[in-house]
């Protein structure tokens, strides 16, 4: 499986269907937009040095895509933690995968005070300079039959690195994981063997994709399974998390107990009511925290 290719398929079987819930842009992405984005920023990532393409953008509509655009260009996205010092990781990772472009926000730098550094491209000024005749191109060829949309795009193999991210550093310097396209895969298949997902469900992606959970669950599972994904870009927002689940209904989320705990606090009684699954991960959960999602919500946390 390769993971962009998978994008495509689904993209063209549901391109009617709603893809991306944006509740930081508040913007709605059907799956059919979804991938003239991605190939439009596939096309804008061909002037950049090929191999690897760091990515700095919080969970949204633009992260995801961005991801998809890198591999469907044939670049590797290098997955920067910026909860833990921008500066110094981006800084570590370009020395470490030997890149220099970073697509990076220029609202989250702003946001969490990281300067423009050297290498860095802006999301929001690549959008800005995409033109009528990009987005007609882009169009267009998500009209050919599946087969030859995908021959237009990089092919790659299952053992190609699909993704770079870090640990946490927390002893010592982050080390570099390698995830190809074959470790994606094999995640995804072992969350949806003991998960039964349908198109219908809908993911309230809350979690950061430069973890593995977040990237597997919230980005990748989405994508393959063609379902819906509800994002927003800060998950230690405890209380607009809350508010978003009780005002979309999601259906399914996956979190750390920490979030979780933070979400049980700060929500009132039956705001996550509407999930039939929610996953608990990285760390153990505690009996305390599945009795109150329990008691609070009438749900239970695996």
């Amino acid at each position: 499986m390769l993971l962009h290719q998978e994008f495509v398929r689904t993209a063209k079987r549901l391109s009617k269907k709603l893809a991306i819930k944006d509740k930081t842009t508040k913007s709605n992405v059907t799956y059919g937009r979804a991938l003239i984005g991605a190939l439009i920023l596939a096309k804008k990532f061909d002037k950049y040095d090929k191999g690897y393409i760091g990515i700095m953008i919080p969970t949204s509509a633009g992260c995801a895509l961005a991801n998809v655009g890198a591999l469907m260009s044939g670049r590797v996205p290098v997955m920067i933690n910026y909860s833990t010092g921008a500066e110094q990781n981006v800084k570590y990772a370009q020395e470490k995968c030997n890149f220099k472009t970073v697509i990076a926000s220029k609202a989250l730098l702003e946001k969490i005070e990281c300067p423009v550094m050297d290498g860095m491209v802006m999301i929001e000024d690549i959008m800005k300079g995409v033109t009528t005749g990009d987005k007609l191109k882009a169009a267009l060829k998500t009209k050919l039959p599946t087969g030859m949309l995908l021959n237009s795009i990089h092919k790659g193999d299952e053992n190609d690195n699909a993704a770079i991210l870090f640990t946490s550093g927390s002893e010592k310097d982050p080390k570099v994981v390698q995830l190809t396209h074959k470790n994606l895969a094999s995640n995804i298949r072992d969350f949806t063997e003991h998960v039964h997902i349908t198109e219908d469900d809908i993911l309230l992606a809350n979690l950061v994709f430069f973890h593995i959970f977040g990237l597997t669950v919230n980005l990748w599972v989405t994508f393959v399974k063609g379902m819906t994904m509800v994002t927003y870009s800060n998950p230690t927002d405890f209380q607009t998390i809350s508010n978003i689940a009780r005002e979309e209904a999601p259906t399914i989320m996956v979190g750390t107990p920490s979030f979780f705990w933070g979400y049980l606090q700060k929500s009132e009684p039956g705001d996550f009511k509407s999930l039939r699954l929610m996953v608990a991960g990285a760390d153990k959960c505690p009996d305390a925290l599945r009795d109150g999602y329990k008691k609070k919500h009438g749900v239970t946390l695996l």
